[in-house]
Order: C-alpha cells, then sequence, then structure tokens
C-alpha cells in the first residue's frame, strides 16, 4: 500500500503536466487559417469557454469530493481528449466552441481537485506538513519541461499550425491512462467532517474563519497579474522586441518558476501575513517598473520574474489554506474551487477594466495597474492580517 500511494506523486507530476495546453498561442493562428473564420470569432469561443470554467468551477470541486477525487481526475483527462479532438478535427467555429467547453470542463476538474488528491495520499504517507515543498518542487519540474516545449512551438508550426496540437493527442492519453493507474488513499475523518454536507453550509460555516478574507486579498493580487499576463508580448514587441524571440519570455518565466518551487524551504521560514506584506510591493513595483522603462529586453525579464515566481510560490498558498480554512475533511476541493471561484471573480472585473486602459497605451495600462494594485492590497492587507497569523505547518 505504502508504495502504490508514494506512486501517486511522481504520477501526479504525469496529471499537471498532461493538463499544460502550451498550444493555446498557436490556436488562434490555426483557427485562423480556415475559410471564412475572423479575428473576432476568437474572442467568441474563448469567451464562452472561460464563462464554461467561471461558472463549473465551484460545482467541480464540490461533485469531486462526491463521487471521488480519482472518478473526477479520469473524467478530467477524457474531458481534455475530447476538446483536443475537436481542436484537431474541426475546422469551423462550432468546433472551436465545443473545444473551449470541453477544456474549460478539464480545468475545472483538475484545479482543485489535483492538489485535494496529492493531499490526500501525503496525508496516508504522513507528509501532508511539506505538501507545499513536495508540490513546488513537482509544479517546478513541469514548468521547465512547459519551457523547453514552448521553444519548440516556433519549430512545430513552421511544419503544419495543427502539428503543436495534434501531439497533444498523446499528451492526453497519457493523462488518462495515469488518472486510471492512481491509488485512492484511504482517509479517516473525525465526526465533525459531516458527509453530505452542502455547499451552502459550507459557505455559512467559513464565515468568521478568515477564509474571505484571505481569498479576496489573494483573489486581488493574483487577478491583476494574471489580467496583466496577455498583454506582456504585445508591450514589449510595441517596443521593438522580435516576435521571433516572444517566445523566451513565458520559458524564463517557467525557468523562474522552477528556481522559486524548487527552494519554497526558505519562502517557508517567513511568516504567511509578512511574505503577503512583502510581496505587495514586489509585484507592484515590478509592475510599475516595467512601465516606466523603455528598454523592451529588461521589461521581458521584469514580467517573466513577476509570473514565474507568483506561480512559483503558489503551492505554500495552498497548503496554508489546506491547514488553516479546511472546515470539514471530506470536502478540500470544495474548498479550493471557492478560493479560485473569487479570484476569477476579481479577473472577469479587473481585465475590463485594464483593457481600456490598455487601449490608451501600454505603458498607462501598466502604471494604473500597478498603482491600484499597490492602494487596493495596502488597504486590504490590515482586515487580511488579523486572520492571517493562525498556526503555520513548518517541514517536518
Amino acid at each position: 500500500m505504502y508504495k502504490k500511494l508514494k506512486s501517486n506523486i511522481w504520477k501526479y507530476f504525469l496529471l499537471i503536466l498532461t493538463n499544460r495546453r502550451n498550444y493555446i498561442p498557436v490556436l488562434a493562428l490555426y483557427f485562423l487559417s480556415f475559410p471564412n473564420s475572423e479575428a473576432q470569432q476568437i474572442g467568441l469561443y474563448t469567451g464562452i469557454g472561460w464563462f464554461a470554467g467561471f461558472f463549473l468551477e465551484i460545482p467541480s470541486g464540490y461533485i469531486a469530493d462526491k463521487i471521488g477525487l480519482k472518478i473526477a481526475l479520469i473524467l478530467a483527462k477524457f474531458s481534455m481528449l475530447v476538446s483536443t479532438l475537436f481542436f484537431v478535427f474541426g475546422n469551423s467555429l462550432p468546433y472551436f466552441i465545443l473545444g473551449s467547453v470541453f477544456i474549460a470542463f478539464g480545468f475545472a476538474f483538475t484545479s482543485g481537485t489535483a492538489g485535494a488528491f496529492l493531499y490526500n495520499t501525503l496525508l496516508g504517507l504522513k507528509k501532508e506538513k511539506n505538501f507545499g515543498k513536495i508540490e513546488g518542487k513537482i509544479k517546478a519540474n513541469v514548468s521547465l519541461v512547459s519551457a523547453g516545449m514552448i521553444l519548440t512551438l516556433p519549430l512545430l508550426t513552421k511544419i503544419s499550425l495543427v502539428m503543436p496540437i495534434q501531439i497533444y493527442l498523446i499528451f492526453d492519453l497519457i493523462g488518462i491512462i495515469t488518472a486510471i493507474s492512481l491509488f485512492s488513499p484511504r482517509i479517516k475523518y473525525d465526526a465533525e467532517d459531516i458527509e453530505g454536507e452542502n455547499i451552502l453550509s459550507q459557505l455559512k460555516r467559513f464565515k468568521g474563519t478568515g477564509f474571505y478574507i484571505a481569498s479576496i486579498f489573494l483573489g486581488i493580487m493574483g487577478a491583476f497579474i494574471i489580467s496583466l499576463s496577455p498583454y506582456k508580448e504585445p508591450f514589449v514587441i510595441s517596443l521593438g522586441f522580435p516576435i521571433i524571440l516572444v517566445g523566451f519570455i513565458m520559458s524564463f518565466s517557467r525557468i523562474i518558476w522552477f528556481i522559486v518551487g524548487y527552494n519554497l524551504k526558505f519562502l517557508k521560514r517567513i511568516k504567511i501575513q509578512k511574505l503577503l506584506f512583502y510581496e505587495i510591493f514586489l509585484f507592484s513595483g515590478l509592475i510599475i517598473l516595467s512601465s516606466q522603462l523603455k528598454n523592451p529586453y529588461i521589461i521581458g525579464l521584469l514580467l517573466a520574474i513577476l509570473l514565474g515566481y507568483y506561480q512559483g510560490r503558489n503551492s505554500l498558498i495552498q497548503e496554508y489554506y489546506l491547514n488553516n480554512f479546511l472546515i470539514n475533511k471530506r470536502y478540500k476541493a470544495t474548498m479550493l474551487s471557492i478560493k479560485k471561484q473569487i479570484e476569477k471573480l476579481f479577473q472577469a472585473g479587473f481585465a475590463v477594466i485594464i483593457g481600456y486602459a490598455m487601449a490608451i497605451s501600454f505603458n498607462f495600462g501598466f502604471l494604473t495597474s500597478g498603482i491600484s494594485m499597490l492602494i487596493l492590497l495596502l488597504s486590504a492587507y490590515p482586515f487580511a492580517k488579523k486572520y492571517l497569523n493562525k498556526k503555520e505547518i513548518r517541514d517536518s
């Protein structure tokens, strides 16, 4: 049993790796190669996919906890395969809409579920205190492989625009086989871990725990960073950055992710409330500085560091939630999905506002975003700090 549980850890690497969709930048170009396709239709199929993922986020976590995390992960992998098939064999907007919906389903049923499954595995191995460090290293390895995959995109597109997407049929099959081979750990529950507790009951019980305050604070922080991410390439290109080198920005961010993921033990020595306070100035400072520079190479470097560090340290945040805000051990995926949904709500609002700012100029958009982020987070921090001084789990 111990060996089967331990095998879940390396299989988690494959689960996360096969969930990456590094072909997304090529997908729009492939769609535009079809007769009668129009640029505005890209916004339509991506928008429908985004809304599908938005509305599926919380229900997916709850359903996963009810039917079993392993079953949910298997469904997610089959959904990813179906989406890839629609993209590869489709040749019109309806196929791409369906592909976007299925990919949203796959992402939604993986986001909180995969982390919850790994946490249960570590509970069985009595290593749950090291969740952040273990998951951080796994995702760091995934980020390094992704960096290489991103760099191969230009080479594959020279052969065929659909080639980068076709390769993911193999990845999806590997993902399905991996999900089926997972070993479900047996978890002991306490009396307060009510079986069959509905979402509304859990939402009410989170009140007063600090869950909502912390999620709003982190949601604002993450929403700014994620909403700005699509503009980093157009920003540096507008300043003369060679289009052929754009992939290196994302690849470098993955390398930063790798470095941070392998050094989370140093971040864990900092109390969570202090770490987040420092990050207010780190994140907003990098964004503001980027807006004032003229050298596209330095700007690309700074934004890659911003994104890589943010993603690399996320496992620590997830560990903190699992150790401090879990009110019902039967519903780990549900809690993580609720947190993710709050972040998506802020992303939706900020994406629209930032879009208007970017229409004036990229410099203006990044500058106002950085200043707004600084003001909002400093205003929210005193409220979040009260709940961020709970007992923290250290490495065993």
